[in-house]
């Protein structure tokens, strides 16, 4: 019957008892210090900038180590050396539970399904089924505690080595550059300059001389959208670049000193042109 109310447990246990549900109560961790080895084998001596939602580091000549605080986020790394640079997205993760605080949940809740089947078998008729399927719910609750529990306490980390596709032998006109270095804001910076999360980068450096000195932009500038595309990674803003026609322009929405401006680059593309 549909409106009996043990098709409702069946229905509850069921949904409680699925390996999606016990897999998805593991998506948490904790943060954690973490030294990771970042190097760039085709452009050695290389200086990287690191960042994530909670905090920034740098990375004075690879190969080498830098400690970092892990967090959910990807690692973002924006590297270079002399006029070249490139960036790359490390992701983190969470090592797998080993299920023993599910297994115990379980079996609480498993215990209590015998003994609550033998005490209501002399009742009969559909009191039957709702006091085991209500226990099975219980243990398929107890399951999932368990293991979100165990999960909660496991650390995030990040690869242990981190490979930065920076190639000084790259030919010249290769991938467009405006001639800038760029990172993503940390937590903090977003909350000060009013930022929706990661939806913007910050200007870590202009190269002299190169089209974004030439437009005007400076280190400390917050790029907001470029082509009325947000700008939520190095990227996305690398991807909007190889995509510029020759003859074409960027145009850079700024916030600057809390203000809102436009700069505009063109498309570069000629014989040496670096971003």
């Amino acid at each position: 019957m549909p409106g009996h109310p043990a098709n409702a447990f069946f229905r509850a246990a069921c949904v409680l008892a699925t390996p999606a549900l016990l897999a998805g109560c593991a998506t948490t961790g904790q943060p954690a210090q973490q030294s990771v080895w970042v190097e760039t084998p085709h452009c050695a001596a290389a200086s990287c900038e690191l960042s994530n939602d909670r905090g920034h580091w740098t990375l004075e000549r690879t190969p080498g180590r830098v400690t970092v605080t892990t967090s959910s986020a990807p690692l973002e790394l924006a590297c270079r050396a002399g006029e070249l640079s490139t960036h790359a997205s490390a992701p983190s993760m969470v090592p797998p539970v080993r299920g023993g605080a599910a297994a115990a949940g379980g079996l609480a809740g498993a215990g209590a399904l015998g003994a609550a089947t033998a005490g209501a078998a002399a009742f009969g008729g559909p009191f039957v089924l709702l006091t085991v399927m209500a226990v099975v719910v219980g243990a398929s609750a107890g399951a999932g505690i368990g293991y979100s529990a165990e999960a909660a306490t496991r650390v995030i980390v990040y690869p242990e080595r981190i490979t930065v596709p920076l190639r000084c032998d790259e030919p010249a006109g290769e991938r467009p550059r405006i001639g800038i270095v760029v990172r993503g804001p940390t937590a903090e910076e977003a909350r000060l300059a009013g930022l929706p999360g990661a939806s913007a980068l910050w200007v870590v450096s202009v190269v002299e001389g190169s089209p974004a000195a030439a437009a005007g932009l400076r280190a400390g500038d917050l790029l907001r959208q470029a082509n009325d595309v947000p700008l939520d990674s190095a990227a996305r803003l690398q991807a909007l670049l190889q995509a510029l026609s020759p003859g074409s322009t960027l145009v850079l929405q700024v916030q600057r000193d809390g203000s809102a401006t436009e700069v505009r680059i063109p498309a570069p593309g000629a014989p040496g042109e670096r971003r």
